[in-house]
């Protein structure tokens, strides 16, 4: 009996996760739509990836110049060959690892879809331009931006925020032992 109260009343023990685990569960999970994933998984594979594009960047621009001086052509220089292949290598699972987070806090994945309304809001002003001034493309054209920018202030505080519960509708914490 004395064994039993004593493993319910310890506190429960999170979890760390380093950059190195991060990025191993990205690929883990790359098609994993469905569970949860940490504040500490999402950002540090960010980070992961903000060194790998600034590596590819910089090796881009070496790759560039080298095929520039064997080519005189600029739009090789241009390409960003490693920077798009990382992009397009991580896509989907990005898409993947924000619904997991999305989905710690309580919130569907689905809101990724709101990342679309800068869409309208681009072609609004487009055509703002090009009717030289029309104001309701105008006006619909701010309200448009106002709400992308409105929606993506929501997103990125419930990517910081952290989870509301031990466990919801898509698992359990992620850091829990």
């Amino acid at each position: 009996m004395t064994n039993e109260t004593n493993i319910a009343s310890e506190p429960l023990k999170l979890k760390k996760i380093d950059m190195t685990q991060a990025i191993v569960l990205f690929f883990k999970n790359y098609f994993n739509f469905s569970g949860r994933a940490s504040r500490g998984e999402f950002w540090w594979f960010y980070l992961a990836y903000i060194l790998a594009t600034i590596v590819c960047a910089v090796a881009d621009v070496f790759i560039g110049g080298f095929f520039y001086g064997l080519t005189d052509s600029e739009l090789i220089s241009d390409l960003g060959l490693l920077s798009n292949i990382l992009s397009l290598v991580t896509l989907v699972g990005w898409v993947s690892l924000t619904a997991r987070r999305l989905q710690d806090v309580g919130r569907t994945g689905w809101w990724q879809l709101g990342y679309f309304i800068i869409i309208p809001a681009i072609i609004l002003w487009t055509l703002f331009i090009v009717f030289d001034g029309n104001t309701f493309l105008l006006l619909m054209s701010i309200i448009f931006s106002l709400a992308s920018l409105a929606l993506y202030i929501l997103i990125f505080v419930w990517l910081v925020s952290a989870p509301t519960q031990d466990e919801n509708q898509w698992g359990r914490n992620p850091l829990l032992n």
